[in-house]
């Protein structure tokens, strides 16, 4: 997988964590626009996790949650974007 695939396929990744954790960054980034700074890192940070295979499954077991498991890199975001 290339590069930019992989990246493509990690923020999806990402970003069923978010709805998972009832996290909208989409609403974030409109309400602080240089939050999507924020969003890119966290996407990195996903892309470099190694946890991939763990955390899937862990969002096909848990629909809904309160907070990312504690493997997750993007977790503090996760919850600071959810309060």
């Amino acid at each position: 997988m290339g590069l930019l695939n992989k990246i493509d396929h990690r923020a999806d990744v990402m970003n069923r964590m978010a709805e998972t954790l009832d996290v909208d960054f989409a609403a974030a980034i409109a309400e602080h626009p240089e939050a999507v700074r924020e969003y890119r890192q966290a996407v990195l940070r996903c892309v470099a996790c190694g946890h991939e295979g763990e955390c899937t499954a862990w969002m096909a077991e848990h629909p809904h949650a309160a907070q990312a498991p504690d493997y997750c890199r993007n977790k503090d975001i996760m919850a600071t974007l959810r309060a």
